[in-house]
This record gives structure tokens, C-alpha cells and sequence, in this order.
């Protein structure tokens, strides 16, 4: 196994474990991605994609941000290389892993569903 595939390895496992961590938040994530309310990005964040969304769906926005945030920051410090890099990485792996339906955001701001 390559430097680079265990990075990715560890990437995605500390994602996973952060999204298992929260079983509640998860749901509410994978249901209103579903729904086409919150949108993945190409930043390895969420946004709001419907601008009528719940006032709920706004909270799961901030808080799966919020966990993200600190999984990218603690894993660029270990590694020792920018978070943003460490994003986009789990940016790819999550785009990987969501069902068929869910949208992403691209870099040009238009958004594509899997």
C-alpha cells in the first residue's frame, strides 16, 4: 500500500467513524441529500440546495460542517499538509460512497446528481 492510499485509508475511516458517531444526524443528512435539500460539495462540505429547505435541514448543514471541519483540521495537522487538501480528498471518497441521487456541487457552481 502506497504513502498515498493509507492516507486515503485513514481519510475515509475517520469520516466514516465521525458519520457512525452520530447515527441521528447521519439520517437526517442521507435523508434530506435524498430529498435533493443538501446538496455535497466539491469542497468535502454540505450546502443548502433548495432555498425553501426545513429550518431543521439548516442545523443538519452547520453541525455536519462543524464535524467536518475538525476531521479535515485534525487530519492536515497529522499529515502535516493544507485542509483544504485534506477536503477535497474526502470530497472524492464521499462522492464515491453516496447513493444515486444525491447532488454535488462542482468547483464552477453547478451541480450534477449522482
Amino acid at each position: 500500500m502506497t504513502a498515498s492510499s493509507r492516507f486515503l485509508h485513514r481519510l475515509f475511516v475517520a469520516l466514516a467513524l465521525a458519520l457512525i458517531a452520530t447515527p441521528a444526524l447521519a439520517a437526517d443528512l442521507d435523508s434530506y441529500r435524498a430529498q435533493g435539500v443538501i446538496a455535497e460539495r466539491f469542497d468535502g462540505y454540505v450546502e443548502l440546495k433548495d432555498s425553501a429547505a426545513p429550518a431543521d435541514a439548516k442545523a443538519v448543514v452547520d453541525q455536519v460542517n462543524a464535524k467536518r471541519a475538525d476531521i479535515y483540521k485534525q487530519r492536515a495537522a497529522s499529515q502535516k499538509v493544507p485542509v483544504e487538501d485534506v477536503a477535497k480528498i474526502y470530497a472524492a471518497q464521499i462522492f464515491n460512497d453516496a447513493p444515486s441521487g444525491t447532488y454535488f456541487k462542482k468547483a464552477d457552481g453547478s451541480y450534477v446528481k449522482k
